[in-house]
């Protein structure tokens, strides 16, 4: 998890300097629940030399530390990231090429893929917001709707590594062979960050 936890944590630093500010973390981490007390002392005790500035790879260690039951989910969404955009890169060489009845079956995988995981990505954003829910209770002051607005922001773009394996704007099995040469980092940041909206099929439970 520690590959993905530092392609988040890029994007968490604005000003791409290698290092957050006190403000940058409280952006990107305010959650709704913490006050920015305990935000700021969270920030503290990771940096740990008062510097106000904290360096990505410690918050990076941090997070490994604690990583828990989710390590080998995190491990699991990397490989499934790699495997998936190998496939794609195939299939955007091999489709035009292919017979009509393997054009069919890529098709069909494709759509099945999406389905699993867009499946699995609703199950994991119920879990989330139910936890989120419980941990601010009845609280519903305007500051705290304009923290939680924010922070949903951030994690929307967190959760990217189960949105970018299921499509890119660009992939085109059209494309020139030249663009298939681009590196999996690079296709995995430009991958779609939005919301993909659930297929008939989204409800069922993903086959594991």
């Amino acid at each position: 998890g520690h590959a993905l936890f530092q392609d988040v944590f890029r994007r968490a630093d604005k000003n791409d300097d290698g290092k957050l500010s006190f403000e940058e973390f409280q952006n990107y981490f305010a959650d709704g629940v913490l006050s920015p007390g305990e935000l700021r002392e969270l920030f503290n005790g990771i940096d740990g030399h008062s510097t106000n500035n904290l360096e990505t790879e410690r918050l990076c260690d941090y997070f490994s530390e604690h990583l828990g039951v989710y390590r080998p989910v995190l491990a699991a969404l990397e490989s499934l990231n790699c495997a998936v955009l190998t496939a794609m890169d195939s299939t955007k060489l091999e489709y035009e090429r292919a017979s009509k009845m393997d054009q069919f079956v890529t098709r069909f995988l494709l759509r099945e893929t999406v389905s699993q995981l867009q499946a699995l990505q609703s199950s994991l954003e119920g879990a989330s917001d139910t936890l989120e829910a419980q941990a601010r209770g009845p609280r519903s002051d305007e500051h705290s709707v304009e923290v939680q607005s924010r922070s949903h922001g951030s994690r929307r773009a967190g959760r990217r590594a189960l949105r970018s394996v299921g499509r890119s704007p660009t992939w085109s099995p059209s494309s020139s062979s030249s663009d298939t040469g681009q590196s999996s980092e690079l296709k995995s940041r430009d991958a779609v960050a939005a919301p993909s909206q659930p297929s008939p099929g989204a409800h069922r439970p993903a086959r594991v």
